[in-house]
């Protein structure tokens, strides 16, 4: 914000991003809209409403305990339990919060919630006491939707409640948020004196997230909206484009209140089995999906005696209430579930982000055995990922070129990381604008010198070297890039920056003396959030300003003054590195290696230059039970953000050690040109396109060997280099390649066979045969070249 508000008094037009342009067609239109759905994230949680079946009545609650660990595992967001009171329909859940209590005693990282509290049962101070309760059980992952009931029969706890059991959930609601932030309530004791209560213990998280569940009434998402509540809901009596209309009520109605950030939050619960084969899905889900479906007319037809509104569905004949099972089935299993393959759920959730909807709760306990149940989960899990990679490939598909942004409009000032600075360079079209900067401010990572000469002779106006930690106000030193490419520094402070290098006890080290960095000044911030011992770690008095209460950062980068008086920057003084703009801790992923139980040591370096920088992970494995790197993979993905996961991962005998028994990091093998474990067979590739594939990714992701059917990403790749490959291939291929290409076609057979459905207008096909050829030819000898550089030949 910082750089924003100084771009802006300065008089400079910003560029965010790109608005899409307006569709000329009908279909365009639609393909728009596709594409905008496909963008959304959502969120995909289990929720759990199954009969108490005496089947299996030895452990009836395996199904909650073993899928919260799947989902935990796998990256889900939330496992949902209800409350439902004397009826075999939801019977296992009488008390969402002991359920949730088991869940979280298990899990470690998925939120737990409840799908619902109905609050008219209860005293708000009893459901805030044992949320509380929970909430430090699972160390602040809890969250709850409310409910106003709506069975007669649940009401036998209070039966008072049920004429005003919707003005109470909101009162309800409103009392549980006071009693969360630490506030009292008044109440009387038994001597019929009133007194101010409390909750205990005190919750961990400051806010307790909830939402409002809604059977179908656009009533309860206006509440929601008013409240500043999410909406739990389902795909029962209303169809998606009827949901369509409330979610946006909903959204309407949340600005209209003024809530924020955000518009809000949509949770759907849908019925969930996902197979292999469809008609196996079908056939295996039938019965059982029958049978909870006539428990639940059973639980209607309840309602409709108490409330004299609804045909008593038990009196009907058996043909005839068979019948209406199977039209329901048929309707919920083509238009309102998750039943079926993988790729035909992902279209389902496709059209739930086409609602508006931000999370899909998978019911998983309507019936299916128990252990096919849990089988299935897998198979879930593979839709989530297909869902993850249309999103990726419609962001990278709805994301403008930059080169082409920087033509439109006429861009003269650009930032971004010495990574995508060298991307640029690669992309032809993005290099012969960046000649037309009048300034280029790259930062956030180290600026490698070959790089920093590069960009000074392309760029015609002035290449500056930006410097400074997020905790010092993102900037803090500056220096220009020389255009004849002279060295490398951080520069000098910025006005009202104070930078000082010291050695171990605080001392200032001469010039050339290499220490740690400080910086001080007005733009140091107070400390961390709630990370008291790390803030008196990082942020202490200043002892050369001369004022109290003046403080410095200390950064942990390793720093000198040069004789001209400006900054050189050495590194890092523990194992925290820079990648593509991302501040990472190599110590991290070593820890979360090892807690694997097949891994005994582990090991994790940065390899490459540039945009080609990735990490590299190394392994011992168990001698009992050795861990592998497709497992490891799997494993990290669940407990490491995207851009902490090692691109590739190594198993070694030992790890090499210092005198002093560290880790060094130095002697580990340089397996760059090794294929991953865990990767696919080698299919030689057969055609000169497919040659060309090949030896650009054995080039650009630096490893021995690339077969067709191996995956970029598998081998290494991100999308840095996804630009620096397809910009090397349309040096030797006018193809047309996209970047929506090279995420669409991840393997290198793929990705040829799609080139070769896109030759150049006019290229003839034997010369452009001729022409690949060659190139391979090329990139091969330069890959050659590389390799015996690295080896000393």
């Amino acid at each position: 914000m910082v750089e924003l508000l100084w771009a802006l008094i300065h008089g400079h037009r910003i560029v965010l991003r790109r608005e899409p342009p307006l569709p000329s067609a009908l279909a365009a239109a639609r393909s728009a809209a596709v594409a905008k759905a496909r963008a959304r994230h959502i969120d995909f949680s289990l929720l759990y409403f199954g009969s108490d079946c005496e089947a299996g009545s030895d452990d009836r609650y395996r199904l909650l305990l073993d899928g919260a660990r799947f989902a935990d595992r796998n990256g889900f967001t939330a496992v949902w339990t209800p409350e439902r009171h004397f009826h075999q329909f939801g019977g296992l859940y009488p008390n969402p919060s002991v359920t949730a209590a088991a869940v979280a005693a298990v899990t470690e990282r998925v939120q737990v919630r409840a799908g619902s509290v109905v609050m008219p049962l209860h005293d708000p101070l009893r459901v805030a006491e044992e949320w509380s309760a929970v909430d430090n059980i699972s160390a602040g992952r809890v969250g709850i939707s409310l409910a106003s009931g709506w069975h007669a029969n649940d009401f036998t706890l209070a039966p008072d409640r049920y004429d005003k059991r919707k003005q109470l959930m909101m009162e309800g609601l409103a009392e549980v948020r006071r009693l969360w932030r630490g506030e009292k309530v008044p109440r009387r004791n038994g001597n019929g004196a009133e007194v101010e209560v409390g909750v205990f213990p005190r919750p961990v998280q400051p806010e307790l997230p909830v939402w409002l569940t809604s059977a179908r009434h656009p009533e309860t998402f206006r509440m929601a909206g008013e409240a500043g509540t999410g909406v739990l809901t389902h795909l029962l009596g209303h169809s998606l484009e009827e949901l369509a209309e409330k979610i946006a009520l909903y959204r309407r109605t949340w600005r209209e209140h003024g809530h924020g950030p955000g518009d809000g939050h949509v949770v759907v619960m849908v019925h969930t089995f996902v197979g292999p084969d469809l008609d196996e899905v079908r056939e295996l889900v039938r019965e059982p999906m029958s049978r909870y479906l006539e428990t639940s007319f059973d639980l209607i037809s309840s309602l409709g005696v108490t409330t004299r509104s609804a045909e008593d569905f038990k009196a009907l004949p058996p043909g005839e209430l068979r019948e209406l099972i199977d039209r329901a089935f048929d309707r919920f299993f083509a238009t309102a579930s998750l039943l079926g393959t993988p790729q035909v759920c992902a279209d389902m959730v496709d059209r739930m982000k086409a609602t508006g909807v931000d999370e899909v709760a998978c019911l998983i306990d309507f019936g299916v055995e128990e252990k096919a149940a849990l089988d299935a989960l897998t198979h879930l899990n593979t839709v989530r990922e297909i869902s993850d990679e249309r999103r990726n490939a419609a962001l990278a598909e709805a994301e403008e070129p930059i080169a082409e942004q920087l033509r439109e409009h006429a861009v003269t000032h650009l930032q971004c990381t010495p990574s995508l600075a060298r991307a640029l360079l690669a992309d032809q079209d993005a290099r012969a604008r960046l000649r037309g900067l009048d300034r280029l401010l790259v930062g956030g990572e180290a600026l490698p010198a070959d790089l920093a000469r590069e960009l000074a002779g392309t760029v015609a106006g002035t290449v500056h070297n930006m410097y400074g930690p997020t905790e010092a106000a993102v900037w803090a030193t500056t220096s220009r890039i020389p255009p004849d490419g002279g060295p490398v520094t951080i520069g000098r402070p910025l006005a009202n920056v104070r930078a000082y290098v010291v050695d171990r006890d605080m001392r200032p080290c001469p010039t050339g003396v290499p220490g740690e960095l400080l910086l001080g000044g007005e733009g140091v911030v107070r400390g961390y959030f709630h990370r008291t011992q790390v803030t008196a770690e990082r942020f202490q008095p200043d002892p050369f300003a001369g004022r109290p209460g003046a403080r410095v950062y200390r950064t942990g980068d390793l720093a000198r003054w040069t004789p001209d008086g400006t900054l050189e920057f050495l590194g890092r003084l523990d194992d925290q590195v820079k990648l593509h703009g991302h501040r990472i801790e190599l110590g991290e992923i070593e820890t979360t290696l090892a807690e694997h139980p097949g891994v005994r040591s582990a090991a994790a370096v940065i390899r490459g230059t540039g945009a080609e920088q990735r990490i590299t992970g190394y392994y011992v494995p168990a001698p009992d039970r050795p861990a592998t790197a497709t497992g490891l993979r799997a494993f990290l993905a669940t407990r490491l953000p995207g851009y902490m996961l090692p691109s590739v991962l190594h198993p070694i005998d030992a790890m090499p050690l210092t005198p002093n028994k560290k880790v060094d990091r130095r002697a580990l093998p340089d397996l760059s040109d090794a294929r991953p474990e865990g990767t696919t067979a080698y299919a030689p590739p057969t055609t000169p396109t497919e040659r060309l594939v090949t030896e650009v990714w054995r080039e650009v992701l630096g490893v021995d060997r690339v077969g067709l059917d191996d995956s970029f990403f598998e081998l290494g790749g991100n999308s840095l280099l996804v630009v620096v490959a397809r910009a090397r291939l349309l040096e030797h291929r006018d193809s047309g390649l996209s970047l929506v290409d090279m995420f669409s076609y991840p393997s290198a057979r793929a990705l040829a066979e799609a080139i070769d459905r896109k030759p150049a207008e006019g290229l003839d096909a034997a010369v452009g045969a001729g022409a690949a050829r060659a190139a391979a030819r090329r990139v091969a000898g330069r890959a050659a070249a590389r390799r015996a550089g690295r080896t000393g030949a």
